[in-house]
């Protein structure tokens, strides 16, 4: 879609409009459920978050500035709406169950042998699930998960902020739990 006519109709909704703000929804949905499907990977929660941003388009055309192309501060408007979905979707898992994985001895009672060569298969599985990881994923599911350390510390060392360090520990522990279950590995 020609940038000029979707920023002309943006324009004449801002102007009040409606059959304009109707063309800019139908011209460019498609595109903002696809780009919110990549932040999210369902497409009812794309759906979804499109839908919130027409809202926010309709209640806030008045911040839109006509000298700057609508479609870049529309991808601005829903860019910000998924990361603020997978912010709350990271936190709200951290805030549940989302914990490091469990040390030896919180599994086994002691001299249990049999528990303990279970453990450490089951850790075994998650080391060699640790392949399917990107460096960065690599490097903070070891530092948190498997060597058990602070959080702040690792972030310090990696030097990225507390916010990355969680996102990356999040998407690391879904990527090994989909290993492990796709090797018929979880506990």
């Amino acid at each position: 879609m020609d940038e000029r006519v979707v920023s002309e109709w943006a324009l004449r909704f801002r102007g009040g409009d409606e059959e304009s703000f109707t063309k800019l929804v139908e011209a460019l949905t498609r595109p903002l459920i696809a780009m919110a499907y990549r932040y999210t990977g369902d497409w009812e929660w794309a759906r979804d978050l499109t839908q919130e941003t027409w809202v926010r388009v309709h209640r806030h055309i008045c911040r839109y500035d006509p000298s700057r192309p609508f479609p870049a501060w529309l991808h601005a408007l829903h860019r910000n709406g998924c990361l603020d979905h997978v912010r709350s979707q990271v936190v709200r898992r951290e805030r549940t169950s989302d914990r490091p994985v469990p040390r030896t001895d919180a599994f086994r009672a002691p001299d249990d042998p049999l528990a303990e060569v279970e453990w450490s298969e089951f850790r075994a599985r998650v080391v060699e699930a640790t392949r399917a990881l990107t460096e960065s994923q690599r490097q903070v599911f070891v530092r948190v998960d498997l060597e058990e350390r602070p959080r702040a510390e690792v972030a310090r060392e990696l030097g990225i902020t507390a916010g990355t360090l969680r996102t990356t520990l999040h998407y690391a522990r879904r990527r090994i739990a989909d290993a492990l279950r796709e090797s018929g590995g979880a506990p």
